[in-house]
């Protein structure tokens, strides 16, 4: 195992040699979720980079910061509590630069985090006014945050006994079978999924900055120019338009799997509850039947043993025909 001296330097040298490719920005992310109990340093460093690094490199560390918080979630919450400490110094740093590109890049960060819940809405909202500079939003949203985990406290949740599934399954989804629905979660399982398209996104992520920044473009002075960078900037909407599209084809699967997934919570709810009244009914009539048992055995407890009544019975008549005299014959009668 490596000593924590050379577990920074080597953290430190794959930091500097991180570049915008999806191939660098992956490779470096599974290396620091294999080592997440160095969280903490992993987390500082990269800090540290921010805040020396140009827009772009902000922007590339943020990126690996997305890759991280995403993927490390399965294995533990080290690197989502670590970064939750520095990510609103980090989107006040991104801030300051001033920069649109940027911050749009970054915004869109914060979109997949919320839709994808790596952080509660509430430090979502926190994150944006980080990165808006609205620093009065973020004392609001603590202030939501707090009269919202107070109500809950006050209000305690029914216990789960107590909740009564809708009548009818959610959206009027009738529910599949668990094995047609375990097929369409498969089709767009992670390896199948755009986001393991990494050909694509390596493609994306190498446009150059003048086709997403007006601010370059003004500084163009001969038609041709403009021509090149006309095709440069058509060439990037058809690739990302192509992108997008397969994107929202996904999204929207996902979304109709969230609702079959509802429907078959609901078909679940419905069957737990009529089990758990069945065995309820079922417990009742063995309770019956247990205590009719108990008093049957009871009451033949208190029954004389049958199997000694005949013995007792022949000695009862041998002792009473010898006590009494012979009954007379009948000449003894007539005489």
């Amino acid at each position: 195992m490596a000593s924590g001296h050379g577990f920074s330097a080597t953290l430190e040298k794959k930091l500097k040699d991180l570049s915008v490719t999806v191939h660098s920005i992956q490779g470096i992310s599974q290396w620091v979720i294999h080592h997440r109990k160095h969280a903490k340093a992993v987390v500082a460093h990269w800090y540290k980079e921010l805040q020396s690094g140009s827009s772009n490199r902000k922007l590339t560390l943020l990126y690996l910061a997305n890759d991280i918080l995403q993927n490390s979630r399965k294995k533990g919450t080290e690197y989502v509590t670590e970064f939750n400490r520095v990510l609103p110094k980090a989107f006040h740093l991104v801030n300051n630069e001033k920069d649109e590109s940027l911050s749009a890049a970054v915004s869109r960060i914060l979109s997949v985090w919320e839709e994808r819940k790596v952080f509660e809405d509430d430090l979502i909202k926190k994150y944006k006014a980080y990165l808006t500079g609205s620093s009065h939003s973020h004392r609001r949203v603590r202030s939501d945050s707090d009269t919202k985990k107070r109500a809950r406290e006050s209000s305690p949740e029914p216990k789960p006994e107590e909740l009564s599934p809708a009548e009818s399954p959610p959206k009027k989804r009738e529910p599949l079978e668990p094995e047609e629905l375990f097929r369409r979660m498969a089709a767009i399982d992670r390896s199948n999924s755009v986001a393991a398209d990494t050909a694509t996104q390596q493609r994306i992520a190498a446009l150059p900055p003048e086709v997403h920044s007006t601010s370059l473009s003004v500084s163009l002075k001969d038609k041709a120019a403009v021509n090149q960078l006309m095709e440069k900037v058509d060439e990037a909407i058809k690739l990302l338009s192509d992108y997008t599209t397969r994107v929202e084809a996904e999204v929207k699967e996902r979304e109709d799997i969230q609702e079959l997934l509802d429907a078959y919570i609901w078909q679940q709810k419905h069957l737990l509850r009529d089990t758990k009244k069945k065995m309820k009914d079922h417990q009742g009539k063995l309770e019956k039947v247990t205590k009719v048992r108990q008093e049957l055995q009871s009451h033949l407890a208190s029954l004389p043993d049958i199997s000694k009544l005949p013995n007792t019975m022949v000695a009862a008549v041998s002792t009473l025909g010898q006590e009494l005299a012979p009954l007379p014959s009948a000449g003894d009668l007539f005489t």
